[in-house]
């Protein structure tokens, strides 16, 4: 188990009993115990750490949640209204017969899609008339 998950979990378990088994000969090397006098190696026993209980057996995982059910998917906004285009005022059909007419009118350079622009008025067919 990894530490965090340890370290996460371990508030929630119950604190471990401190066991002592046996008697203080347990706890010490074989060749030690033959030179500790009868009834002295109980004396030790307080200054022994206590035994740890045996580890608990992992707890089961939790189940796994069930995946939550994909949303409906949302209907598609109405598309909105489409303003009714402006009624369209006809332009006033303005038309020069030259360029001395447009240039006395104030109006030159006259570009293409500009009212008063013509072909005739446009020489080099660049779209600027009267230039």
């Amino acid at each position: 188990m990894p530490q965090f998950v340890a370290d996460a979990v371990q508030p929630l378990l119950p604190p471990a009993p401190v066991m002592r088994a046996g008697t203080i000969q347990d706890f010490l090397p074989r060749e030690i115990v033959g030179l500790i006098p009868t009834g002295s190696a109980d004396a030790l026993g307080p200054m022994l750490p206590p035994v740890a209980a045996p580890p608990l057996a992992a707890p089961a995982p939790a189940p796994a949640p069930a995946p939550a059910p994909a949303p409906a998917p949302a209907p598609a906004p109405a598309p909105a209204p489409q303003a009714a285009p402006a009624p369209q005022t006809p332009r006033p059909q303005v038309g020069y017969k030259n360029c001395t007419e447009a240039r006395n009118a104030g109006v030159t350079p006259i570009y293409r899609g500009q009212a008063g622009y013509a072909p005739h008025l446009d020489r080099d067919n660049d779209g600027i008339a009267c230039e």
